[in-house]
């Protein structure tokens, strides 16, 4: 049974061991694997994200606050079960740590393109179609995985927690597609994107099993360090992360690539980028805010229609549909750094699809526009472009308003030779 796991979710296949070029590339792979991990966690700083999740561990043993910055590393922004999980990490000194992590996200972008594959064969029954369209997911968004390595950070295990929970629901698995979501969810809230489509493929028992495992998540912190630690935990995490977004916080640093960013800096003028002014509009802050609460609402009304039409009408479900929610838990989401795109390996791939459609002459139009920025983007970077053009690329979010056009295109066109799977 390992046997048959190793070789459709990480990608070895296991009756080729014995030849010796294939065990050469991967033994080669794992020493390279091996020695990165380990001069990435010397330049470990206290500022970095990974030193957040180490010291999270450290304060949760030790009954510190999770969310006043006890023990000097930047603000904790993660659910107090997640610092619960990051205990493991504490069992060891930071950079040791760092290193065995930084090992790990290797393992896990094998197991994505692995879970990608699964879910790709519910919806569309083509091998050499599928194994194409990974390797152009792959080739595009290796940039975001390699930011994401290079930082130590948990979007992969993010999206394939997820991945693994739509998978679980395709194989009508529901304790274990509910029980994944949520440990997505308390680990980043980003997933909970990908609620209503459980809760729509599903019934009232999808929403108990959701509230069993919420419940869970939310009681084994409070068990583990307390009731009253408890209760403090879950209030400051709400005062100090998620009221302020609720409250209309906006982060508009160059590098963040989600829609709210991007609005505020096009819409008024740069200050925490100096020399650099992203400016396209004059609408001060009032019209910005009232520009992206308008651009939420109308992104996230039309992803829930769409889930509702494939419930109620189509009676199925699309990869379209699982690609646009992937969009959208970036374009709303308050934060989005580079390398948390590293989920966009399965959006690439469900779009590389859409070549083999037989589209009229304005979708190959935008579809090969599409097709043309997905690809450039790809390399884009400091010492590709220059610091000067990076700059300007990040800061008025080409890579947002892509996504933006690629929800629009997979919204109105349809996939070809998609099941659409009940």
């Amino acid at each position: 049974m390992w046997k048959k796991a190793i070789n459709r979710y990480f990608l070895i296949d296991t009756n080729r061991l014995s030849d010796w070029k294939y065990s050469l590339f991967w033994i080669a792979l794992f020493v390279f694997m091996v020695v990165y991990s380990i001069l990435n966690s010397r330049a470990i700083r206290i500022d970095s994200d990974f030193t957040v999740f180490w010291t999270a561990g450290h304060n949760f043993t030790s009954g510190a606050d999770l969310y006043n910055r006890t023990g000097g590393a930047e603000r904790y922004i993660y659910p107090p079960f997640a610092a619960m999980l990051f205990q493991l990490f504490a069992l060891v000194p930071l950079k040791v740590a760092a290193s065995i992590y930084t090992f790990v996200n290797f393992l896990l972008f094998l197991l994505f393109i692995g879970l990608t594959r699964e879910v790709l064969r519910h919806f569309i029954g083509d091998s050499k179609k599928i194994n194409i369209a990974l390797i152009f997911g792959i080739v595009c968004s290796f940039r975001f995985f390699w930011y994401h390595t290079q930082f130590i950070q948990m979007n992969e295990l993010m999206i394939i927690l997820c991945l693994a929970s739509v998978n679980a629901s395709l194989k009508k698995n529901g304790w274990l597609a509910a029980a994944l979501l949520v440990l997505a969810i308390f680990i980043k809230i980003l997933p909970i994107f990908f609620i209503p489509w459980l809760v729509l493929r599903g019934s009232y028992k999808t929403v108990f099993k959701l509230i069993v495992c919420v419940v869970l998540c939310i009681t084994l912190p409070w068990l583990w360090r307390g009731w009253q630690a408890g209760i403090t935990d879950i209030h400051n995490y709400y005062i100090t992360f998620l009221e302020p977004f609720q409250n209309g916080r906006v982060e508009p640093e160059f590098h963040n690539q989600s829609l709210a960013a991007v609005i505020y800096k096009v819409c008024i003028p740069t200050t925490n980028d100096p020399g650099y002014n992203y400016q396209l509009l004059s609408f001060g802050f009032a019209g910005a805010a009232l520009f992206y609460k308008i651009s939420f609402l109308f992104l996230g009304g039309l992803l829930t229609g769409f889930l509702v039409w494939e419930r109620f009408f189509l009676e199925g479900n699309t990869l379209r549909g699982l690609a646009m929610i992937v969009i959208c838990m970036h374009l709303l989401s308050g934060i989005t750094w580079e390398y948390h795109l590293v989920s966009l390996l399965f959006v690439y791939a469900v779009f590389a699809f859409y070549y083999w459609k037989k589209k009229d002459l304005l979708q190959k139009i935008v579809f090969y526009i599409l097709g043309f920025f997905v690809i450039l983007f790809s390399f884009v970077g400091k010492d590709t472009v220059g610091v000067t053009l990076y700059h300007y690329l990040e800061g008025y979010g080409v890579v947002t308003w892509t996504m933006v056009l690629l929800f629009f295109f997979m919204l109105l066109v349809k996939l070809p030779d998609e099941k659409a799977v009940v």
